[in-house]
């Protein structure tokens, strides 16, 4: 069940208001312009994915979600907590991610994952360590008690963007194996564990404490598509941010509902990390 709002509908309405028109305006631009197409890389060479592609398989998955509820009652996290320390702390990490969405362009290399973790989990840390202070723990992750209701969701996004007609189609080249598996690993921990810790489990759950389910999926959903502003071409930069939102921001919706909806993390760590992994479409592939 959602979280009863502790602050004022009207900021939740806000909110709302200003999510849904930044995706309808990203989709709006994307089509008057004519980029049907979109590639989530910045390798020229990499495969484009139709913008119905984007979109179909997460509203899918919403969609069934939304259909299938949880059999038993699913604990709403961080209730009873006060909302002056909600709101520092739901806000401080906002300006953490945005300030992960402002760095990660200049880090190269090796300090790509290195900032992330600094960002995105070592200060995290600290700064829920200095505000919980004399405070109760807040248990932003609960023990997950519901298994099979989300499994039609999660098959249906599944056969949809990585078997059906929406599948992202494998690079032309890939890394030596190697490196693709050292690459990969890395990937899993930084991005596929690492961002749904902090975008769903520590960000939106206290944002949805603080507004409401949709507000906070909203706004960590668009927060994580910022932090893809490494594949942002300086060349064209509205079609770049119109990009990672109709891609990875539709994506953060999905993962954020099913959180919301379940509160089973390792649902949407499965999700992400199917995403993430290059060996997953390679298997697929050789069936």
């Amino acid at each position: 069940m959602p979280s009863t709002p502790v602050l004022s509908t009207s900021a939740a309405r806000v909110l709302t208001g200003a999510g849904l028109a930044a995706y309808g305006l990203a989709y709006a631009w994307l089509l008057l312009t004519g980029h049907t197409r979109i590639s989530p890389s910045l390798d020229p060479s990499a495969p484009g994915l139709p913008l119905w592609g984007a979109i179909l398989p997460p509203l899918a998955a919403i969609v069934l979600a939304r259909l299938v509820p949880p059999r038993r009652d699913v604990p709403v996290p961080l209730t009873g907590l006060p909302p002056d320390r909600l709101r520092k702390e739901a806000w401080t990490l906002a300006g953490l991610a945005l300030l992960v969405a402002a760095v990660v362009p200049f880090a190269e290399g090796l300090l790509y994952p290195l900032v992330k973790v600094l960002l995105l989990l070592v200060v995290p840390l600290v700064v829920l360590r200095v505000t919980r202070g004399d405070g109760p723990r807040a248990a932003a992750i609960p023990a997950p008690v519901t298994w099979v209701a989300p499994l039609p969701a999660v098959a249906a996004w599944f056969l949809l963007s990585q078997v059906g007609p929406f599948a992202m189609p494998l690079p032309e080249q890939l890394p030596d194996p190697v490196t693709l598996v050292v690459g990969s690993l890395i990937t899993l921990l930084t991005a596929s564990v690492l961002e749904e810790i902090f975008y769903r489990c520590w960000l939106q759950t206290r944002l949805e404490a603080l507004y409401g389910r949709w507000p906070a999926i909203m706004v960590s959903s668009l927060l994580f598509a910022l932090m893809h502003t490494t594949r942002i071409s300086p060349d064209a930069v509205v079609l770049g941010f119109a990009t990672i939102v109709a891609f990875q921001g539709v994506f953060g919706l999905m993962v954020g509902y099913l959180w919301s909806r379940y509160r089973n993390v390792w649902v949407i760590l499965f999700i992400h990390i199917t995403v993430n992994l290059v060996f997953v479409p390679m298997l697929i592939a050789r069936l």
